[in-house]
């Protein structure tokens, strides 16, 4: 996914004429008065760390918010609303720590991450089998079996905000139509049982980072001593530059190329809107969703959150010799930005009757990762994530 690394050096930039088979290399921290694992730790103790927290703690609320909506239909009152506030606020919080996930998250091809959320993978009609089966036989459904389509955060937005009668199967299950009233209940039995896993999920990522816990904290910020399984300062700087790519291959290419139709999708359509690839399609939550994923991008390349500011990408460009790459690519973050606000919330509404807002954002962003991709790498002797490296776009 995202966050491996390629090992593929970026070749010269226009500034370096031609790419004659030689590199940038790393530059030196002796040579430059940037401490790179200062930037590890600021990003890690006011960014990353604070993030994971925050998305632990609303997913347990959420989990609490729809427990209490199926005792609330248990008792004949059907009022969605409350839980399904706190799945927004859960998604939320998720959307700004998947845009700059490194570390536990990202690995093992982004197992964890895909428990907590597996967007772009999502299978509604195993989900309407799965509600069968959790209503009908509560013990022979177990989360921890499910693949990744028919479980996390994604399927809990299909269950609280798809309120269709039909199912998303060709043909529908056998047992559906005789959930009839009870469906309401039977589908909010299956959410409070994803949400109760999605809560484990997010706190063991939560825990993994923490000192008392995991302590993947200190893996990053000691890489290349003796306390650290990752080998090289460098690899360490790279793994956080990977994560700034969640812009170019999903914010970019799916949230906006497929689901506008500027890039190809499986709706096989050009120019035109392509539903089954809106993230959040059933709770319209897709501009909120791009929106957060370019303020998070920003906080990791600047540096700054809402409470502090430190050392991070645009503070090591500026060291290297390149302030006018810092201030071209934190200029470029914020039109994004200003793109990004000024799209109606409605996305869906928004791809026919103001297409145009959104191909203005995808223009914009794009603008972000060609930089990205271009002279962020070469000035700073990165390399590119294996699933960029093949991208021209």
């Amino acid at each position: 996914m995202l966050r491996t690394s390629s090992r593929l050096l970026v070749c010269a930039t226009a500034a370096l004429a031609g790419c004659g088979g030689t590199t940038t290399g790393d530059p030196d921290a002796a040579e430059i008065a940037f401490d790179r694992r200062a930037m590890l730790a600021h990003l890690a103790d006011n960014l990353w760390i604070p993030t994971y927290e925050r998305a632990a703690a609303d997913a347990a609320a959420m989990r609490t918010a729809i427990d209490a909506h199926c005792t609330a239909l248990e008792a004949g009152t059907d009022d969605p609303m409350a839980a399904r506030a706190a799945w927004a606020a859960a998604i939320d919080a998720w959307e700004y720590a998947d845009a700059i996930s490194i570390g536990p998250a990202a690995q093992d091809d982004d197992t964890l991450r895909n428990r907590i959320y597996a967007w772009p993978l999502m299978a509604p009609c195993t989900i309407d089998q799965d509600v069968i089966v959790r209503w009908t036989t509560p013990g022979a459904y177990d989360v921890t079996t499910r693949l990744d389509n028919a479980r996390s955060l994604a399927a809990i937005e299909y269950l609280l905000f798809n309120t269709s009668s039909v199912s998303s199967c060709p043909i529908a299950p056998v047992g559906w139509d005789a959930l009839a009233a009870d469906r309401p209940r039977a589908r909010c039995a299956l959410a409070a049982a994803i949400a109760a896993d999605v809560a484990t999920q997010a706190a063991a990522l939560a825990t993994a980072w923490r000192p008392a816990g995991g302590n993947y904290r200190d893996q990053l910020v000691l890489a290349g001593t003796a306390g650290s399984a990752i080998t090289s300062e460098r690899e360490a700087v790279n793994m956080a530059s990977d994560g700034l790519f969640y812009l170019d291959r999903m914010v970019k290419d799916m949230k906006l190329g497929e689901a506008a139709g500027i890039t190809i999708n499986a709706c096989g359509v050009i120019e035109e809107p392509c539903l089954r690839e809106v993230e959040h399609r059933f709770a319209d939550r897709a501009t909120p969703a791009i929106r957060i994923n370019l303020r998070a991008m920003r906080a990791a390349f600047t540096g700054t959150t809402t409470t502090t500011d430190g050392p991070s990408f645009e503070d090591y460009l500026v060291a290297v010799g390149a302030p006018d790459v810092a201030a071209r690519m934190t200029a470029e973050i914020d039109t994004a930005i200003v793109a990004a606000d000024a799209l109606p919330d409605g996305f869906i509404a928004a791809l026919s009757a103001d297409r145009a807002a959104v191909v203005a954002v995808h223009t914009a962003t794009k603008t972000v990762t060609n930089e990205l991709k271009s002279q962020f790498l070469t000035v700073l002797g990165l390399d590119i994530p294996d699933d960029v490296a093949g991208d021209n776009d």
